[in-house]
């Protein structure tokens, strides 16, 4: 009965330390020497995604981005080139609970646990990086990376409902660390 008890609280410090664990991340980071004003133009290179609904998401989100900035999207000739790769896989997340406090009157204080728990995860991870067309250099290059609610399905509409407002959000944080004019 106490051991059953003990997984069970082992259990949930495990899962509250998870949420923590699964926050977005952002970092986004460019080139120092890059004079950002000369940039005004910007276009996109080939989807990197592989879902099209994904992609669709992630141009919207970009090309928001970038014209509040004061860039313009153009078709061809553009100053900067956006290019981005989307990808998703498994993760393994482990927890472990090395102490507990057991309530025994042969034992007193704390013991060591072997509470383990195991669970996998689907991680969506989104590099975009701006291309300097005139110098042929990255100058700035964004990530983030988040747990999806599920692995991708068949259905790509509804895997591009799930990724829209994470993509969203994460762009949004990419580009709060774009250069100003």
């Amino acid at each position: 009965m106490k051991s059953a008890l003990m997984l069970v609280v082992a259990l949930l410090f495990a899962s509250s330390l998870s949420a923590v664990g699964h926050a977005q991340k952002t970092s986004a980071g460019y080139d120092q020497n890059a004079n950002f004003s000369n940039y005004k133009t910007f276009s996109f290179d080939a989807p990197g995604a592989r879902n099209p609904f994904v992609n669709e998401i992630i141009v919207a989100a970009v090309e928001r981005e970038l014209t509040a900035r004061g860039l313009k999207k153009v078709n061809a000739d553009s100053d900067l080139l956006v290019v981005y790769l989307a990808a998703s896989g498994p993760n393994l997340q482990v927890a472990s609970v090395p102490f507990y406090t057991v309530v025994n009157p042969v034992y007193s204080g704390m013991v060591g646990g072997s509470a383990m728990a195991t669970w996998d995860v689907t991680t969506g991870t989104l590099v975009i990086d701006l291309f300097d067309r005139r110098t042929e250099r990255t100058v700035f290059r964004g990530t983030v990376t988040d747990v999806l609610k599920r692995a991708p399905s068949p259905d790509a509409v509804a895997d591009a409902k799930i990724v829209s407002k994470p993509i969203n959000k994460g762009v949004a944080k990419i580009f709060k660390k774009y250069p100003k004019k």
